[in-house]
Parts: structure tokens; sequence; C-alpha cells
């Protein structure tokens, strides 16, 4: 058997047994496609991400920001680069198949509600987790 991941054995029962199943069709789809829309995705969050950090800190020389906001934003940006980093790192393992592009899915989705956290955005918190971790257990069996 092999061994869970940090919170997976607490999330599966709820996401597996609580949510309504996807069909086949739909987990197939996902487990095709899904990479190849991450890697687009992740390609243009990644310079949005590297455009924020030059806009803020432009913003933040010229005294529009205050410390303690801009700080807030550059830990958000950071973490976001980070995850989206982990994001284009699946992409190969997702493409084969294997459990460890899953696997980074699985972390890149803990770090992206961490800085949802650290930045107090309790609404985007919950509804990435749930869509996130519910999506992810619907095609879990798909990768070996």
């Amino acid at each position: 058997m092999e061994s869970k991941l940090l919170l997976e054995k607490e999330l599966e029962p709820i996401f597996l047994q609580k949510f309504p199943p996807f069909s086949e069709s739909v987990k197939e789809f996902l487990v095709q496609y899904g990479p190849y829309i991450i890697l687009v995705l992740s390609v243009l969050g990644v310079l949005g991400l590297l455009t924020a950090l030059g806009l803020g800190g432009a913003v933040l020389g010229m005294g529009g920001v205050s410390a303690g906001i801009a700080f807030n934003a550059y830990v958000g940006i950071a973490l976001g680069i980070v995850t989206l980093v982990m994001y284009l790192m699946a992409f190969s393992p997702l493409k084969a198949r294997k459990r460890a592009g899953w696997n980074l899915l699985y972390y890149a989705l803990l770090l992206g509600l961490i800085s949802n956290l650290i930045q107090l955005l309790i609404i985007g918190f919950i509804i990435s987790g749930v869509i996130g971790f519910w999506v992810l257990f619907q095609i879990r069996e798909k990768y070996a």
C-alpha cells in the first residue's frame, strides 16, 4: 500500500464519499487534456505574477502602498510563483500518468491554500480548496 501525503488520509473520505463522483468520461478528459491546460495557464500565471512583482515594486517605490500591505503582496506573489512552478514541474509526470504528477498537483494546491490564508482570502481559500480537492481526488485513481 502506498503512503499517504500530508492530510490525504483525512481529506480522502470527504471528497470521495461525500461529494458526487465524476463520470468516467469526465475523468478521462481531465487526465488526457488537463496537463496541457495546466501548462498553458501556468505559463500565463507566471508571466502575470512577474508583471505584478514589477508593478508592485514600482508602486512601493513611489510610496503608493504601505509597507505592511506590500509585504503581504510580495509573500503572495512569491508563493504564487512557487505554486506555478510546481504546476509546470507536474506537466511531464501528469502526461505520463504517473502518481508523482498528482502528488505535485496536491502539494501545489496545499501551497496555494496556504497563500490564500496568509493573504486573508478566506472565500478564495474555501472555494479553491473544495473544488481543487474534489477534482484531484476524483482523478487520483488514473495515476499509477
